[in-house]
């Protein structure tokens, strides 16, 4: 890669926290490095924040030709099916995908140890109706892989856009990473970010989101107008907390990102329907026809195991308990219900519909909230 298209792209992502020089080209992380020593106690942490969900590379251009060349590393268990890795290039209403099943594969087995199947690189090249001007173009990332970009060219001048718009840190679950959409703009936080003309961090950690300080470190440190925490599920699913542990915790993840955004507006948003663990704590167990299920619990009331219902009271109460005027709690079954079930084919996670009606409701919410409503167009 010529030391320009590198400079190029450093200066037009959006989304992630820093790249370092991977195998084949440079890769993008969604972590920055010093959070390492926190997780790599579990492998999945590093792993999904090392797929670019929410990311772009956001381009000023006049090009009607773009072409680039990626190399994707995807992740599979022993008979699992595998998702292709998609890009997608928009520019105002119009839109290009690009879907490859080549790259590296890593198959898993139930040890968490992997085989290595190696792949080749990929070339997506878009093709743009004619322009006399330069408009701004996104190249939307693959949000269920590995990536490392080996190269960008046009066949016009290519510059970073402008940092325009307002900048939205999102943190979240699998259920805002959102590898079961089907494209890198069907993950639900960046249905909302488009349509309400945000600059998305999405920090959406598939199994991951269990209220660690380096999470809330990271999230002090990026630069925000609106900050919001999705939480609740991953300290259910693998019954990490109790609500004697639960409630500090929270508490101390939002003194955190107070300490660097004292005034930003926050929206704490508790758990979307599941009906695995609406009563019934973690941690989730797998079912025979491929649905969830929620544990029987240990009995004992006084140890304060936690269910959704449980974690929906308490999030309210501890918004409630700040009184903070730019702290506000949202609660995830207005924008995902019991009535919507039928998307949720484990039981836990949505399909891609689920989350094309979760960024549609979660956009005309931000818009009507008193809170949010000054910072979304």
């Amino acid at each position: 890669m010529k030391p320009e298209t590198k400079s190029l792209i450093e200066q037009a992502i959006r989304g992630i926290a820093e790249f370092s020089l991977g195998e084949y080209g440079l890769a993008p992380h969604r972590l920055p490095h010093w959070t390492a020593k926190y997780h790599d106690c579990d492998q999945l942490t590093q792993q999904v924040a090392n797929q670019a969900s929410g990311a772009r590379l956001a381009l000023c251009t006049a090009a009607t030709r773009i072409e680039f060349a990626f190399h994707t590393t995807r992740d599979s268990g022993e008979h699992g099916s595998l998702n292709p890795s998609t890009v997608i290039l928009t520019a105002g209403d119009f839109a290009q995908t690009f879907t490859s099943n080549e790259g590296d594969i890593k198959v898993w087995d139930a040890t968490g140890n992997f085989k290595l199947r190696k792949g080749g690189p990929s070339m997506a090249v878009f093709e743009l109706p004619e322009t006399d001007q330069p408009r701004l173009v996104d190249i939307w990332l693959p949000h269920n892989s590995f990536l490392e970009i080996l190269d960008l060219t046009a066949n016009a001048p290519l510059a970073p856009a402008p940092q325009a718009q307002k900048r939205w840190v999102h943190y979240g679950s699998s259920i805002s990473h959102c590898m079961e959409a089907t494209e890198p703009i069907g993950v639900w936080s960046v249905v909302a970010a488009r349509k309400l003309n945000l600059d998305l961090f999405n920090l959406g950690l598939a199994g991951s989101a269990n209220l660690e300080y380096f999470a809330a470190r990271v999230i002090a440190d990026l630069p925000a107008d609106l900050i919001t925490l999705k939480v609740g599920i991953n300290t259910v699913n693998g019954g990490h907390l109790t609500k004697r542990v639960f409630v500090p915790a929270v508490h101390s993840f939002l003194d955190e990102i107070r300490s660097k955004h004292p005034s930003t507006p926050i929206v704490v948003i508790s758990p979307i329907f599941c009906s695995a663990h609406e009563q019934n704590p973690g941690p989730t167990l797998r079912g025979i026809d491929g649905k969830i299920l929620g544990s029987k619990g240990n009995g004992l009331d006084w140890t304060g195991e936690l269910n959704l219902v449980t974690i929906r009271e308490l999030l309210a109460g501890i918004v409630e308990r700040r009184q903070d005027p730019n702290l506000d709690y949202l609660s995830g079954l207005e924008l995902f219900s019991q009535a919507d079930d039928h998307l949720l084919p484990d039981g836990l996670h949505p399909n891609a519909e689920g989350y094309q009606l979760m960024g549609e409701r979660f956009t005309e919410i931000l818009r009507r909230n008193a809170l949010t409503a000054p910072l979304v167009s």
